[in-house]
């Protein structure tokens, strides 16, 4: 495989996963676009190869070991090996504990945390055998803290934790592994939010404007040609978890 090898990123149908997809191709990648929806991938993948990058596209269900394997193995077997892995399918459903049904903790851990972590521990061979490569995980501000959002605090905050414990166990391989903590980016989920809300949103934010799917993107492509950054945690959030701008009085005289 020509380029900067090969890099396969899971959810790649959504908004930010098109966008890291896109954003890797451009960087000459070839990029294995895996989702659930392959007729939207096919798509992306067909929006690559007309910009003059290469990718395939491929049904995956992250929390199927079956499906995992049949993406690894045409990495391994029909690409020539894995560079950089790219976790960013993830679902977002929570509700205040008191009200959460198990089911829905249990589903936002398997497919948040349990389902990167099975890829990560199935891709490791094949990476190592690549040479060494990037394993970036997309986690949240959530990670931080969230006021209703237990499940999906949870689910990145363990990501978090354990992308850290694999970077001091895998560098020696070559493998750098680092997370992206997006705040509040501009997706069809945010879109729905109430005005009010993205009111709020938007003037608790350093930069007072909401994060772009290529702001993730953009990240994603430094993380991956970066081999001497392992182990952190970029919040990409428009300076929100540093505080907030909303006290607008100086406080220095000169």
């Amino acid at each position: 495989m020509t380029g900067r090898g090969v890099a396969l990123v899971t959810g790649a149908a959504g908004g930010i996963g098109r966008a890291i997809a896109m954003e890797l191709a451009a960087q000459k990648h070839h990029v294995v676009l895996g989702d659930l929806d392959l007729e939207a991938v096919s798509v992306i993948e067909q929006a690559i190869r007309t910009a003059g990058g290469s990718a395939t596209a491929v049904p995956l269900d992250v929390t199927s070991q079956e499906s995992r394997a049949k993406v690894i193995r045409l990495c391994d077997e029909d690409l020539g090996g894995l560079n950089t892995l790219v976790n960013c399918a993830g679902v977002l459903q929570d509700s205040l504990i008191e009200r959460m049904p198990l089911a829905m903790f249990s589903r936002v851990l398997e497919i948040n945390l349990v389902s990167p972590l099975a890829l990560i521990a199935e891709t490791v061979d094949l990476m190592r055998r690549s040479g060494g490569g990037a394993i970036i995980n997309i986690a949240s501000r959530a990670w931080l803290g969230i006021f209703g959002s237990t499940a999906y605090g949870t689910s990145k905050g363990g990501l978090v934790g354990a992308s850290r414990a694999l970077a001091l166990e895998l560098g020696r391989d070559g493998i750098t592994v680092n997370c992206i903590a997006p705040g509040f980016i501009e997706t069809d989920m945010s879109a729905s939010l109430p005005p009010k809300v993205r009111e709020a949103t938007l003037a608790s934010l350093a930069v007072r404007r909401a994060g772009q799917p290529s702001d993730v993107a953009t990240a994603v492509a430094f993380l991956a040609q970066a081999p001497y950054c392992t182990g952190q945690v970029l919040p990409l959030c428009g300076g929100r978890s540093i505080g907030t701008p909303t006290i607008s009085l100086p406080t220095a005289t000169k």
